[in-house]
């Protein structure tokens, strides 16, 4: 149950603190008065998301803290999945900072706001008129067949493999709308790979090929030019080598006479020498020259299919065509090795199907089980709620699909009158009756889930007279198994209470704040009869709201 709650710095509400009492805690006050900032700040510290338009001083720090009493509750396992202490007092923290900042605390270890939400999800559940237009909603009403039920745990297995499923699904898509090699591009790299094995391209071979081109191509010109040489050297009228030779000889005579010449004759001698091989070498150069039409054919061959490679793969070299076929290996290992991913994850896919479709069949089956004895007690506590000829069936329909919470649909029908078929609850149900409705539904589910406390902001909207004595009893035998914590304007169920606090609005230092007061006794009696009568409070509503507390005893 929830033992207090305490709030600092949130909306209209400077600081203020509650206690709440087991059974019934009634919360009154005047339409604008704060009401629903006190649910607000509730409904901040389970979960809800925050923002800094809710602080109060928008300079400090926005403080809600909520005391649970949890001992007689099993939830141990929520608390050991998040590796928290466990006390059976829990209190459960929620701050806001100026900068908007929100951090969550349960038992003063920090938590993110999901862990928050699970827990508020064992801890309490809220009805407020926004719930009571999600009862049109079908998957609301799934998900109030699953609480009658009780597959929470079953239905959690299951979205967490469907999740996984859609994920596995999406990235097939993807691998076969985003990844994939098309056939046709697949043949085509692989005629481009052959292409280029083909080729048996070497490493610098272009360059040695360009240099051989060039000198067969111009074989003629360079053994002319070799031969001219030669001839310059030793033929007629020059005779470069033989004048040389004769010089050697000339210039070693004179050296026996002028000594000092030994040295020009050994240079002379030497130059001879150096010429004399050099010719050697020319005429050895000018021998291996030779022109072969063949060689420069296979060549040419060679180079152009080397420059038409080149131009289609858009690179300068052979190392830039070598680099190209590693790549469409790469492109094709790629598409080979995705081709092999798809057959995994499609096989993946359909073992996730199968799994999936074993579990929607035991979620079927236990939502079928229960949806006769969920029609008989709604239809049992309409009765009880004034509504003897009210009719309430639930359409129930198998799906050949799987959805996100298995293969079945629900819609509830609704007649609150005799000799009228039901129909879908939007088109049938009036305010009066449609509270009704959520009641009866909240008391079967709620009761049967055993949560330790329950919140009713304004379950009597259209409801008024006996039917209002009536909604109250219901409230008051249902807080014999758990805690109910009701907003209400109705006499009737703010006399069950066993505790009541009114919300009320004050001026203070020009500034308009949200306070609490609890009501005992007399003061009690002034608001409930306030309720009966109106601002002005008269003796027989005085004398009403007494009887109305004593009847509750």
């Amino acid at each position: 149950m929830l033992r207090s709650l305490s709030v600092q710095n949130y909306a209209l509400i400077e600081e203020l603190y509650i206690e709440f009492a087991p059974g019934i805690n009634i919360i009154t006050g005047e339409t604008g008065a704060g009401k629903s900032i006190l649910l607000g700040a509730l409904s901040l510290v389970l979960g809800q998301r925050a923002d800094t338009a809710s602080l109060f001083n928008k300079d400090k720090k926005c403080v809600i803290e909520a005391v649970f009493e949890i001992g007689n509750y099993e939830i141990q396992d929520f608390f050991e999945k998040h590796e928290l202490d466990y006390d059976a007092q829990t209190i459960v923290r929620r701050e806001i900072s100026p900068n908007n900042r929100s951090r969550a605390f349960i038992n003063d270890t920090p938590v993110n706001n999901q862990a928050l939400k699970t827990l508020a999800s064992f801890l309490i559940d809220i009805h407020s008129q926004h719930n009571s237009l999600s009862l049109m909603n079908n998957d609301y009403q799934l998900g109030i067949v699953d609480d009658f039920a009780r597959t929470t745990s079953l239905l959690d297995t299951y979205k967490k493999k469907y999740k996984n499923y859609q994920n596995k699904q999406k990235a097939l898509q993807k691998m076969l709308s985003g990844s994939a090699m098309g056939k046709g591009d697949e043949d085509y790299y692989a005629f481009l790979l052959d292409e280029l094995e083909a080729a048996r391209l070497v490493k610098d071979e272009q360059e040695q090929i360009e240099k051989d081109l060039l000198l067969l191509n111009n074989t003629e010109h360079i053994k002319r030019k070799l031969l001219s040489l030669l001839h310059t050297f030793n033929d007629e009228p020059h005779q470069i080598l033989a004048v040389l030779k004769q010089a050697v000889h000339d210039i070693g005579e004179v050296g026996q006479f002028l000594p000092h010449f030994e040295e020009l004759s050994a240079r002379i001698n030497s130059a001879y020498i150096e010429l004399n091989d050099i010719i050697r070498e020319i005429e050895m150069e000018e021998d291996k020259i030779l022109f072969s039409q063949e060689k420069l054919e296979t060549l040419t061959e060679r180079i152009n299919l080397i420059y038409s490679l080149q131009k289609k793969h858009n690179v300068n070299t052979v190392e830039g065509l070598i680099e190209a076929s590693e790549k469409i290996k790469a492109k094709i290992k790629q598409a080979a090795d995705l081709e092999n991913d798809i057959v995994a994850i499609k096989a993946a896919i359909e073992e996730d199907h199968l799994k999936l479709k074993k579990i929607a069949e035991e979620l079927s089956a236990k939502r079928h089980g229960v949806k006769k004895g969920l029609e008989q007690k709604i239809k049992s506590l309409l009765q009880a709620l004034s509504m003897p000829e009210a009719s309430f069936t639930i359409e129930m329909e198998d799906t050949p699909h799987l959805g996100p919470t298995g293969s079945n649909e629900v819609n509830f029908k609704f007649s609150a009158n005799k000799g009228h078929q039901a129909e879908d609850i939007a088109k049938t149900a009036s305010g009066g009756e449609f509270s009704r409705l959520m009641l009866a539904v909240k008391s079967v589910v709620s009761t049967n889930k055993l949560l330790p406390a329950l919140i009713f902001d304004e379950i009597d909207t259209g409801i008024s007279g006996q039917v209002a004595v009536k909604t109250g009893k219901m409230l008051s035998e249902m807080s014999h198994q758990m805690q109910i914590i009701a907003i209400t304007h109705l006499p009737q169920i703010a006399s069950l209470g066993h505790m009541h606090y009114e919300v009320y609005k004050k001026v203070h230092n020009n500034k308009t704040l949200t306070l609490v007061r609890r009501l005992e006794d007399e003061s009690r009696i002034n608001a409930i009869a306030s309720m009966i009568s109106g601002s002005k409070t008269s003796e027989a509503s005085r004398l009403t709201a007494t009887e109305l507390l004593s009847a509750k005893k």
